[in-house]
């Protein structure tokens, strides 16, 4: 009758009728919609006859709100005052057998009835239908009521029981327990929310599958309430049709106790209906259940901004993720999961925070002291105490692993753990520093953010590891300073290598160098056109003459691998130089007379310095040391280098420097001694050869040993 090829639709907005006399956006609506309809007063009969239907229909939309929003207002009120909601919130382990379920639940088939009534007659009108509004505003004002009952009647719960979760569990305990609590909320709630706005048809259970948890429901009529409840039938259904459980049967378990993650009779029930009954995606309802769940992120922000240490805000957020998969993977707990993962953002974001504070303060303004320098001190174990810093935001959290000597000796000497621990407390601070808050943050936060803290202290560790080597050769010597260096730009490529990143970036800087040159044409200009809409305009053309924009790249492992080149050629430079001695000295000298002359072959062989008699000497005394050195690079590099196979790769050109020199020396030997001037004699130039021989072979057997 209502529909498009009935006479009802031709009343609907005329005067005097009730619905001409309506409020609100529905009046204005019907009137536009019967304006576009032609009126035909003879088409089905008299008019007054459709004002009466139409207040009929009105009536009948009434009887449907009151119904249903009223009676969910009303049974809200009563939970409120039996309870004492919301200054007195309901235990978790009590809530779903408490009033707040079990009285929606009873008013659930009811309900669900009259909504069905109302939702059949708008698919029978249709969208474009003048009366489809009203049941559709009917339809909005019941879920709208639903929503904030609900809404009224857990949150005061849900923020308690988050308060209590952290104060007994901690951060950490309590970010997976109230996870576990929403996700099993979400899904109480939303199966509740069928059982009013679902549709009936699409949630009737197969016989085949009423076994397992389904079929120990019992078939009884719904939960009758006091008052207005009492002696209602169950309505429509069959006799053997299945109820949905109840959110305070025995299946649903407590939300309050340890448990499973999931809740049997929902997943059941979500299994078997969600994918055909999507009513729970409600913009009302999915608003309803993101309100409920913001608790999670009130309670966590708050304890997260008093948190400076970097292994529980790595737990948060790992645990968190763990409970954003498993909301995930159901659609009734899609709120949750996005609650959970507005939290793991906040996570994320203070423990960049963190971590960058922990960065600049060890790395970036560390200030060394004594005992952060004593190399080869600190490899040889001569500290009687090691202490392990790790500084917080402020100077009161701080925590100290200590691990004395005493405790070394009474430990097992073979212990794998000691022994690693021993090699970490030989690093610089800086470095120990780097890799222990990388390890910590990565896959904790989003790949480019790790990227980004990982290069610049990367850099900043390469500088202070610089800086050290200078402090340690003005007080060690220049072997230590050198395999100080190498040994932990070694160390940090090596540990920065399973990260898999590529530390590359790409800065921007504003350069003003030509802005005063361009004020000054911009002052000089007296025919500037301030206010001309195109590329002459005076403003634009200073702003692009004056400021402009400097790209340079960055790549902190390229600089990382120069840094290791540049150490161990000064390695290779230094200790071939040490080992040579006054030889090195000897070829110099002749490398410079031999450049410096023309008649350079008379001229070297009249020099003082190549007289047989001196060049016997300084072989005799470079080989007298000779062994002196080569054990102590051999001691040294067994000290800062553990692999053999580092210590050979660094000696080899070592040997090819001094053999080289040799034979460059030999050369020159050669040259001065052929005649028997100048103190050389056929027994000077014998012995000086056979020093030099003597010589390469023992530098040869010291490099083979590695």
């Amino acid at each position: 009758f209502f529909g498009g090829s009935g006479g009802g639709a031709e009343v609907f907005g005329r005067p005097g009728s009730s619905l001409a006399n309506a409020r609100g956006n529905n009046a204005a609506r019907r009137e536009k919609l019967a304006a576009q309809q032609a009126f035909e007063s003879t088409a089905s009969g008299s008019a007054e006859y459709y004002r009466r239907a139409c207040a009929l229909q009105d009536a009948a939309l009434e009887l449907l709100r009151v119904g249903v929003a009223d009676r969910v207002s009303q049974t809200c009120a009563q939970i409120q005052d039996a309870l004492n909601i919301p200054k007195v919130p309901i235990a978790a382990d009590k809530l779903e057998a408490s009033l707040v379920y079990t009285r929606f639940h009873g008013i659930s088939k009811r309900s669900n009835a009259l909504i069905s009534i109302a939702r059949k007659r708008l698919d029978a009108l249709g969208n474009d239908s003048v009366a489809s509004a009203s049941y559709d505003d009917l339809l909005t004002l019941c879920r709208n009521t639903y929503c904030g009952a609900r809404e009224t009647l857990l949150t005061a719960t849900v923020r308690r029981h988050m308060d209590i979760l952290k104060e007994r569990h901690g951060l950490v305990g309590m970010t997976r327990l109230a996870s576990l609590f929403l996700i099993r909320l979400c899904t109480v709630e939303t199966a509740l929310y069928l059982d009013f706005f679902g549709d009936p048809e699409k949630r009737r259970y197969p016989r085949k599958k009423t076994k397992g948890a389904l079929s120990q429901v019992d078939e009884e009529d719904e939960t009758k309430e006091g008052g207005d409840a009492a002696g209602e039938k169950k309505e429509g259904g069959d006799e053997g049709e299945k109820v949905p459980p109840s959110p305070g049967s025995p299946h649903f378990k407590r939300m309050g106790s340890a448990g499973s993650h999931t809740v049997p009779a929902a997943s059941a029930l979500a299994s078997q209906v969600l994918s055909e009954d999507a009513t729970y995606r409600d913009a009302e309802f999915q608003s309803a259940l993101g309100n409920l769940c913001s608790s999670l992120h009130r309670t966590v922000r708050r304890g997260l901004v008093s948190v400076l240490d970097l292994d529980v805000l790595c737990q948060v957020v790992s645990v968190l993720r763990e409970e954003r998969s498993v909301a995930n993977s159901s659609p009734t707990t899609l709120a949750a999961a996005r609650a959970v993962s507005g939290v793991i953002r906040d996570a994320q974001e203070r423990l960049i925070f963190c971590a960058n504070g922990a960065l600049h303060k060890e790395v970036a303004r560390f200030k060394p002291t004594i005992n952060d320098l004593n190399y080869p001190g600190k490899l040889l174990g001569e500290e009687p105490k090691v202490s392990i810093i790790i500084e917080d935001e402020s100077n009161s959290n701080k925590k100290k692993e200590e691990t004395t000597a005493e405790a070394k000796k009474e430990g097992d000497p073979n212990d794998a753990v000691a022994a690693q621990l021993r090699v970490y407390e030989s690093w610089f601070p800086p470095m120990r520093s780097v890799l222990r808050i990388l390890s910590k943050i990565f896959r904790v936060v989003e790949p480019r953010v790790f990227e980004d803290i990982a290069l610049s202290s990367v850099q900043s560790c390469t500088k202070s590891l610089k800086d050290g080597s200078v402090h340690i050769l003005r007080k060690s010597g220049q072997i230590h300073a050198d395999l100080f260096l190498v040994k932990h730009l070694l160390i940090l490529r090596e540990q920065l290598s399973p990260f898999d990143i590529q530390l590359r970036s790409v800065e921007r800087q504003l350069d003003f160098s030509e802005a005063g040159r361009a004020v000054t044409r911009f002052l000089a200009n007296r025919n500037r056109r301030l206010f001309s809409m195109s590329t002459e305009n005076a403003l634009i053309t200073l702003l692009r003459e004056g400021v402009s924009v400097q790209e340079s790249s960055v790549d902190s492992k390229r600089d990382l691998e120069d840094c290791l080149r540049s150490a161990c050629n000064d390695f290779i430079e230094h200790t071939s130089s040490t080992l040579l001695g006054p030889i090195g000295g000897f070829v110099d000298q002749c490398k410079n007379v031999a450049g410096s002359t023309s008649s350079s072959a008379d001229a070297l062989a009249r020099a003082p310095f190549t007289n047989g008699v001196v060049v016997k000497g300084v072989f005799a005394s470079a080989l007298q040391y000779l062994d002196g050195e080569l054990e102590n690079v051999s001691k040294q590099m067994n000290l800062y280098l553990e692999n053999a196979a580092t210590q050979g790769i660094l000696l080899k050109p070592v040997v090819r420097k001094v053999t080289r020199s040799l034979e460059e020396a030999k050369r020159f030997i050669g040259e001065v001694s052929q005649g028997e001037d100048n103190g050389w004699d056929l027994e000077v130039r014998s012995d000086v050869l056979k020093s030099i021989e003597e010589y390469e072979a023992k530098v040869k057997i010291a490099s083979s040993k590695k």
